[in-house]
């Protein structure tokens, strides 16, 4: 039976992946798994879910603050907000993170005492960190819950998602580690043409099978 406050997001882009070990946001906060599900509004995919989220944060927050829901979450500050611009993720430097830029991201997380988060491979079997599949910058199918807080003493009125689960879609291009082709280029030396290369065999590996991406 389906939930109004749950949304598959499908077909999002994964960032900042913290899905095996619960971290801390600060030294003082509780530790929690947690995930960015970031969204291309302007694909078919990105369009279906901005519109399930807009139910499903819609169902939660009418449940709790009736009438004056809409007041209400127009005036939350962004951290008390799961769903946000992927325009405001910028680093120290003022930077937007990589793959960030344009995109529409829900920020969601579970504490340490809740568990870790369920983790799958492309046919639904579950996967291992070992395993290598699902990282920073591929795609996934995310399950996650909204729910509204109120209370003071957890930092009053909030409306946030609750990260259910993760399924590895298909492969993209990590996030962060990495440099552009021009970039490692550069730290070349340049080569003079003076026709006494030595020869070199060149060994091109071939396709690997990938079960996960039938």
């Amino acid at each position: 039976m389906s939930r109004p406050d749950v949304v598959v997001l499908k077909n999002v882009r994964l960032g900042f992946p913290k899905l095996w070990r619960a971290d801390r946001a600060t030294e003082s906060s509780a530790p929690k798994y947690s995930a960015h599900a970031i969204i291309d509004p302007t694909t078919a995919h990105g369009k279906a879910n901005l519109e399930a989220i807009k139910a499903a944060q819609k169902h939660v927050a009418v449940a709790q603050w009736g009438e004056k829901w809409q007041n209400v979450v127009k005036g939350l500050e962004k951290n008390r907000r799961s769903f946000r611009d992927g325009d405001a993720m910028t680093n120290a430097e003022g930077d937007i993170y990589a793959g960030y830029e344009g995109m529409k991201f829900v920020a969601a997380n579970r504490s340490e005492k809740q568990g870790r988060p369920d983790v799958r491979d492309r046919r639904k079997s579950p996967t291992t960190e070992e395993d290598g599949l699902v990282y920073a910058g591929c795609y996934v199918d995310m399950v996650v819950s909204f729910f509204t807080v109120t209370k003071r003493e957890q930092g009053g009125n909030g409306l946030f998602a609750s990260l259910e689960l993760v399924r590895f879609r298909e492969h993209g291009e990590a996030f962060g580690g990495g440099m552009s082709s021009d970039e490692a280029a550069d730290m070349l030396d340049d080569l003079e043409d003076d026709g006494d290369d030595a020869a070199f065999e060149v060994v091109t590996a071939g396709d690997e099978d990938d079960d996960d991406l039938l």
